[in-house]
């Protein structure tokens, strides 16, 4: 008798034309059960991320998506909804907008995988690379020079230098250990970043998740070796500890150490993140695309490639490069 019901309910929804195989039907009932934030939360629990990451995954759901979206139901989401709700966001910080439709864009990604849903509602275009607010200041070698003999205590001014010519990250180069310079102090080994979150630092992999191995430029060679005298002599002794033991705070370094330098220089407005768009340029004016990117740890071609195409006169280079082979009888290989 079940049996003869289920298909007599089978027969009537193909008389209507409204039959789609049962799978589906039972994949939209647990869409219109299961709500945005109960999905977004088990989404986040069992990904396979950082636990920085995950950390501001957690705060993104809690404060910008949940707050309109936790309770609509999966099947509810609509391209609408969406647009709505980004819309609630403002206008004002547009790069946590950008990170906060990212994720519900994973998400839904991967309901669609679920069969929650049909198609992703999230169809706003441009949305996730938001035009920057402010543009990078990069400082000449003179001034980075000058930045580097400012700055006190004396004992900083390998860790400006680093950080400009070899493009390593602030959580790079606060985690940086006796045993990450090489003996004769020409190679400089990227294997791990330090991240501050909650007032609790925790060591992991670099942002590309694999570390690699810098040529330090030789010009600067001879101030990493004199500082390396001033390091303790275990292999894990950190480089640049703050002043009480243990990793720096990125906040007393920007806000103290390296404001005063750059006050002195005359330079205000600099962030410790220019230093490495710094690395980027100068790189970019002596290297291809794929160096670029291995020697500024880059996993994507996005961000070397808009290295590559900043470099002040590096147009000219190329037009004189071209004359050069035109006039040049030297056989190339």
């Amino acid at each position: 008798m079940d049996a003869e019901h289920w298909l007599s309910n089978e027969r009537r929804l193909i008389e209507r034309d409204e039959w789609t195989p049962p799978k589906e039907r039972a994949a939209e009932r647990k869409a219109r059960s299961v709500t945005v934030g109960e999905y977004a939360e088990r989404w986040i629990e069992f990904r396979n991320v950082k636990p920085r990451t995950r950390s501001m995954y957690n705060d993104l759901l809690r404060l910008h998506i949940k707050p309109k979206l936790g309770k609509v139901p999966m099947g509810s989401l609509t391209p609408d909804a969406v647009r709505v709700w980004f819309a609630s966001l403002g206008t004002e910080h547009t790069r946590r907008n950008s990170h906060a439709y990212g994720l519900l864009n994973a998400i839904c990604n991967t309901a669609v995988a679920d069969s929650l849903i049909e198609r992703n509602p999230c169809q706003l275009p441009r949305v996730m690379n938001p035009a920057r607010k402010r543009e990078p200041v990069i400082l000449t070698p003179a001034e980075i020079a000058a930045l580097a003999d400012a700055i006190q205590p004396a004992r900083l001014k390998a860790l400006v230098l680093l950080s400009a010519w070899c493009g390593v990250r602030w959580g790079e180069v606060s985690e940086l250990r006796r045993k990450d310079i090489s003996v004769d102090c020409t190679v400089l080994t990227v294997a791990r970043a330090v991240t501050r979150r909650d007032k609790e630092y925790r060591v992991d992999t670099p942002k590309s998740g694999k570390g690699r191995a810098v040529v330090i430029p030789p010009h600067i060679r001879p101030i990493v070796k004199a500082h390396m005298k001033t390091v303790g002599s275990s292999p894990e002794s950190l480089l640049f500890p703050a002043a009480s033991g243990g990793h720096m705070n990125d906040r007393v370094f920007s806000r103290e150490y390296f404001a005063n330098a750059l006050k002195a220089i005359g330079k205000d407005g600099v962030r410790v993140h220019d230093l490495r768009h710094f690395a980027g340029t100068q790189t970019a004016r002596v290297g291809n695309l794929v160096e670029t990117m291995g020697r500024l740890g880059h996993s994507t071609v996005k961000a070397s490639l808009a290295y590559q195409a900043v470099v002040t006169g590096r147009d000219h280079e190329v037009a004189d490069a071209l004359s050069k082979l035109a006039t040049d009888d030297t056989p190339t290989t």
